[in-house]
């Protein structure tokens, strides 16, 4: 189990989802909404961490990029495992539906917006 719980919600701003949502065109599209309350949420839910501090179980995880084995052994929740595959999920079907990389850009402007950028 993580060494340490903080998370990094602790140290955000709200996020103005509507003020957001202003800026991107593609925003009566309800998966961009949802799509950006899933990068809130997952952003606030992630644990601060170092991986020098890992166990050799989460870093072998990490290394064989199983995000779903390295997220329970580092003590995510269920809901928020479930929580970050949806955003796995929405994130290809919308690079899929609005070009690559469209969900990076999301990410990027949510991010921006509630302060995580530099953390």
């Amino acid at each position: 189990m993580a060494a340490t719980t903080e998370r990094y919600g602790a140290l955000l701003a709200p996020l103005d989802k509507h003020s957001l949502l202003l800026i991107i065109d593609e925003r009566d599209d309800p998966a961009v909404a949802r799509f950006i309350e899933v990068v809130d949420c997952t952003t606030r839910a992630e644990m601060i961490s170092d991986p020098c501090t890992w166990t050799e179980a989460e870093k072998e995880a990490w290394d064989r990029g199983d995000w779903r084995e390295f997220s329970t052994l580092r003590g995510y929740s269920q809901s928020e495992i479930s929580d970050f595959a949806e955003y796995l999920e929405l994130a290809e079907k919308l690079d899929h539906k609005y070009g690559e990389n469209y969900s990076a850009s999301i990410s990027y402007l949510v991010q921006e917006h509630n302060g995580s950028l530099g953390l």
